[in-house]
């Protein structure tokens, strides 16, 4: 998404950080007659739009854009998990919050959710990983561009059942 790219750097210049790297940031959106398909809901396909600007939101709002793009820095999605609970119609108001919410040597795992009135109507759990020319970035460089001092947090439960399931079916395409 080019756009959002030139759109997530033209605000990170004019923008002051709203947020910290790790809180929960959260963008209203609005489903839209090009989002929609023939149950007139959001098409399935869409929610990764969506998904992925809130991720750019996120960058912008915690300042983080700026400094890990000055860095050499790139972001990039390793795997992602999808639910659909609800339906969002068309005209439907709804939130987008995102949250970094744990990490290994190498991967952060996000989690991203798409709620109406605190109801959660879809959801998305990602692995993903910082690259510098190429190469994956242990995320304590990440931490440490971004100027912040953390603890290791212990991940949210359903989250490492992801992640165990992610390696299990690698696991087994290696094996195959």
């Amino acid at each position: 998404m080019i756009g959002e790219l030139i759109k997530s750097a033209t605000l990170s210049s004019f923008t002051k950080p709203k947020y910290s790297f790790l809180d929960t940031v959260s963008k209203t959106y609005r489903v839209l007659p090009q989002h929609i398909d023939f149950n007139i809901h959001i098409n399935n396909a869409k929610y990764l739009e969506f998904f992925e600007r809130g991720r750019w939101n996120h960058s912008v709002q915690t300042g983080s854009f700026n400094q890990l793009i000055r860095h050499g820095y790139n972001f990039i999605v390793a795997g992602i998990d999808i639910g659909y609970i609800r339906e969002l119609k068309l005209f439907q108001s709804f939130s987008l919050e995102t949250s970094y919410v744990g990490w290994d040597e190498k991967y952060f795992y996000l989690e991203q959710r798409c709620t109406v009135n605190g109801k959660i109507h879809s959801y998305a759990l990602l692995k993903a990983v910082y690259t510098y020319k190429g190469r994956p970035v242990a995320p304590s460089k990440v931490f440490k561009v971004l100027n912040l001092k953390v603890n290791t947090i212990k991940m949210p439960e359903h989250m490492e059942l992801w992640k165990n399931l992610a390696n299990a079916k690698r696991a087994y395409s290696e094996a195959t």
